[in-house]
């Protein structure tokens, strides 16, 4: 009786195995995480960044070669970029004299797999610092008389520490040319006629202020007495010319 029950337990027990093999197999498939599910191979992946910055004149350089692809077409816009293809294709090389943002676009091929990478260019200003890139303007630095009168005006100004500066430089350039107007009219005929009404224009002016324009006149009287040596300010043109441009040189003063 035993025998005969023996086959009967042995295939019960089987069946059983194979039935919870067949779970387990749907249980894997239906209920394993994705996050552990094995991922597809792209063997055309690109390897490249996705955003390179150089300066303005610099060279740049986009290496693929560490990609499986076995042909590469690369595309770049907008227009700006001056880009060269090496390296069977895989190697760019670019650079750029404007500043701004540029894509690039490559697209790869291997055996019947495709990949493609956009990457953004950035060009920024020449001696661009990422350390620092909104680095405070340095100070200006002073003006150096370039032998033009105005020039000198600009540079002799730099000496007066009078906090209306601006304003009283104005004051003065509507002296000189007060002065300019009465010589025109013929109302100042001498020299001397000329020098008391720019000295008194000159006090009316800066009043108070007067002794923190002193090194200014001082250098601009100076000016003045080489031009006479010269022989370029001796007639009533001459000292139109001059006064007006004096006038010129004060409007032009802004600190």
């Amino acid at each position: 009786m035993i025998d005969k029950i023996k086959p009967l337990v042995n295939t019960i027990l089987l069946s059983i195995m194979a039935i919870a093999v067949v779970v387990g197999v749907i249980y894997y498939l239906k209920d394993k995480p994705e996050d552990v599910r094995p991922t597809p191979v792209n063997n055309a992946k690109i390897i490249l960044p996705t955003e390179i910055e150089i300066n303005v004149g610099e060279l740049g350089q986009l290496d693929a070669t560490k990609s499986n692809g076995v042909s590469f077409i690369w595309r770049c816009i907008p227009e700006g970029l001056n880009v060269q293809i090496y390296s069977d294709g895989k190697k760019l090389m670019f650079s750029s004299g404007k500043i701004g943002e540029y894509i690039c676009v490559v697209s790869s091929a291997y055996n019947d797999e495709v990949d493609q990478k956009v990457v953004k260019v950035i060009v920024h200003p020449r001696n661009y610092d990422p350390d620092n890139p909104n680095p405070t303007p340095p100070a200006p630095g002073p003006i150096v008389p370039d032998g033009t009168l105005h020039g000198n005006i600009l540079a002799w100004s730099q000496s007066v520490r009078s906090p209306g500066k601006v304003m009283e430089a104005a004051a003065l350039a509507r002296g000189f040319d007060a002065v300019a107007v009465q010589i025109e009219a013929g109302t100042l005929i001498t020299a001397d006629d000329v020098q008391n009404a720019t000295r008194t224009a000159t006090n009316s002016a800066l009043g108070s202020s007067k002794v923190q324009w002193t090194p200014f006149l001082n250098n601009l009287q100076a000016y003045l007495k080489k031009e006479k040596l010269r022989g370029t300010l001796v007639t009533v043109e001459d000292h139109v010319k001059i006064w007006r441009e004096i006038a010129n040189g004060l409007r032009n003063i802004r600190s």
